[in-house]
Order: C-alpha cells, then sequence, then structure tokens
C-alpha cells in the first residue's frame, strides 16, 4: 500500500535575538512582536524587554528637567504612567546617540498618540528643535502649552537648552551673579534689540540681539506675555 507524505517545509533558523517591534521611518510596521516598557530611568528614557534581552531607549524630540530642577517629579510621574508595562510601537528615529541610547517616537494607543507631543502639550517637557526640527505637531502643542503656562513655563525657571541631544539642561536662574553673595535677582527680562520683550522660559528668551534687565520697556511678547505672564 502506498502512503502519501505530506511535503517537507524548510525551516529556516532566524538566531536566538528578535527585533524591536518597531515602524521603519517611512510608517512600515517591521513586525508584530509586542515588546513591554519595564520600568522608567528618568524621564523620557525607559527600559523595553524584547524577546531576549532589554534595550534602553529615549523619547524622540523631547528633554525634561533633570533631577534637580522643578518639574522632575512631574515628568518622571508621567513618563511611568504613559508608559510602564504598556505595549507601544517605536518609529526609530537613531539607532543610538552618545549615550549608547535607541532614539525612537513612541507611539501609544495603537500608534495614534504619540508620547512626545503628549508630554510637549501638558508643559511636562519641551520641544527639542535640535533633534526634531520645527515639526509642525511639536511646535503648535509647545505654543498652546506657553500660552496656558503649564508645567515647566509656570516654573519662571530658565531651563538652559543645549545643543547636543539629551544633554541635561543647566540649571541657572536668569541673570545670576556670581559675585558670591548669595544674591539672586527674582526675574530678568530679554528685551531684544527691536524692543519685543520676553520672560524666562519663552522659546525666544536670550536668542539674538538684546540685554537683560528687571525693568524692561519695549512691547511684550505675544507667546510668553512679556511682563504679563500668560
Amino acid at each position: 500500500m502506498l502512503v502519501l507524505m505530506p511535503p517537507l517545509i524548510p525551516l529556516i533558523c532566524l538566531g536566538s535575538g528578535s527585533a524591536l517591534s518597531s515602524i521603519s521611518p517611512s510608517g512600515a510596521e517591521q513586525n508584530g512582536s509586542l515588546d513591554k516598557v519595564i520600568r522608567v530611568v528618568h524621564p523620557g528614557v525607559f527600559d523595553v524587554q524584547a524577546s531576549d534581552y532589554v534595550v534602553r531607549m529615549r523619547a524622540w524630540g523631547v528633554a525634561f528637567p533633570r533631577r534637580d530642577q522643578p518639574g522632575y517629579g512631574d515628568a518622571l510621574s508621567f513618563t511611568e504612567r504613559k508608559l510602564v508595562l504598556k505595549t507601544p510601537k517605536f518609529k526609530i528615529k537613531r539607532e543610538f546617540d552618545d549615550k549608547n541610547l535607541k532614539i525612537a517616537d513612541v507611539l501609544l494607543m495603537d500608534g495614534t498618540l504619540s508620547f512626545t507631543r503628549e508630554a510637549i502639550a501638558a508643559g511636562i517637557g519641551w520641544h527639542l528643535e535640535e533633534e526634531s526640527g520645527r515639526y509642525g505637531p511639536f511646535v503648535i502643542a509647545q505654543l498652546k502649552a506657553k500660552r496656558s503656562n503649564l508645567g515647566v513655563w509656570g516654573n519662571n525657571f530658565n531651563y538652559q537648552q543645549v545643543a547636543q541631544p539629551f544633554a541635561r539642561p543647566n540649571p541657572q536662574l536668569p541673570n545670576a551673579l556670581n559675585s558670591g553673595s548669595g544674591f539672586v535677582p527674582s526675574l530678568s527680562f530679554w528685551v531684544t534689540s527691536l524692543g519685543k520683550i520676553h520672560r524666562p522660559g519663552c522659546s525666544f528668551y536670550q536668542r539674538g540681539k538684546g540685554i537683560l534687565t528687571r525693568n524692561p520697556s519695549g512691547r511684550d511678547c505675544r507667546i510668553c506675555g512679556g511682563r504679563k505672564a500668560k
């Protein structure tokens, strides 16, 4: 009696490693595995558990207060609430930065909600233009947060943004004196050469030509409010 055997299907060994569930820059999903965020290290920095290993990642296009700055606790809690034990999708923007962190746009709610945009819109962090450029959704979210004086924009604290992505902001109060007397002016305004007045936290603060003064004269910025905080 002749017995027909089913055809053999070749098995291809793909190795022991697995790729993070991610979306290419073009938007195409690369694989369907579910990679879970298992812990938050700093605001915007977190560990993702893949099948066989853990990858440390950073959210693209946003910076947060450092540990000794106002708003750090809120930023840490926000990141934990949004990401821990979640399985977001990741649009990889850079394989590794100088801190050996993988940079990604973190997409929640089945890819419909950007973690970065949510953080910026709530004033939890600010738009890192040096990394993402003037990306429209982030720019608009930050303008709205500033106008509403949300989060970091209501702290009257000068978060010094630096050029290198993920280099921590250097905490420094506006116009702080280094004379050793311990005296620090409460608030200094930036008056541009065109007579526009900006307060600390405004994206135009200390940009271009201008002077720092505690008694400004000129036209108030329509974004930050100048002498009158919005």
